[in-house]
């Protein structure tokens, strides 16, 4: 049996790793033990609510792994000695069913003492928004404010210590019209 032999570099903060690995030419990689069928392929880089707010006090190591694990792809990156901005998204392309477009980003800003990190989490599929929208509602969330700011319908959730804003944009452009879903929350 041939082999192919691939040569992986692993970088991070500095420390260069080299792995060896044997991979057999003409043999395909083996289904997916834990998503068989489409829809739970499509969930698999969905990113949960609870997952989101505890990304809150987790490391920017930590979000990146997590979310290049799901498959999304750092897109932009932006540090300066105060503020950091990282964009990252993924693109889900079933055979047999719709492409589905997400996004995420966190911004982290110190002054001094203070330091603060802001998430957003979009998503173009009305399902996952309609998931995120039963959880709040299923864990002690409650709507505190409704508004219309341009294109986008605003709705504050408050649990008493955590507020979440949903965000449903409707863009229209070339005459057909695009609808995002966005959470936002921060600390």
């Amino acid at each position: 049996m041939r082999y192919v032999l691939l040569l992986l570099v692993v970088v991070g903060l500095g420390e260069t790793g080299f792995a060896q690995i044997r991979v057999p030419i003409g043999k395909r990689k083996a289904a997916d033990p834990v998503a068989t069928t489409a829809s739970e392929k499509a969930m698999l880089p969905r990113v949960g609510v609870p997952e989101l707010i505890a990304m809150l006090e987790w490391t920017g190591k930590q979000i990146d792994t997590t979310l290049k694990k799901k498959g999304y792809l750092l897109m932009q990156k932006d540090v300066d000695s105060t503020s950091s901005l990282f964009l990252y998204s993924m693109l889900t392309k079933l055979e047999d069913g719709p492409t589905t477009v997400r996004s995420f980003s966190f911004m982290d800003a110190a002054v001094g003492e203070l330091k603060s990190r802001m998430i957003t989490y979009r998503t173009y599929d009305k399902n996952e928004f309609r998931d995120i929208s039963s959880y709040l509602l299923a864990n002690n969330y409650q709507k505190t404010n409704e508004f219309d700011f341009d294109e986008a319908k605003h709705s504050l959730y408050s649990n008493g210590t955590q507020e979440i804003r949903l965000k449903v944009i409707t863009t229209v452009r070339d005459k057909r019209t695009f609808i995002a879903y966005e959470l936002e929350l921060g600390k």
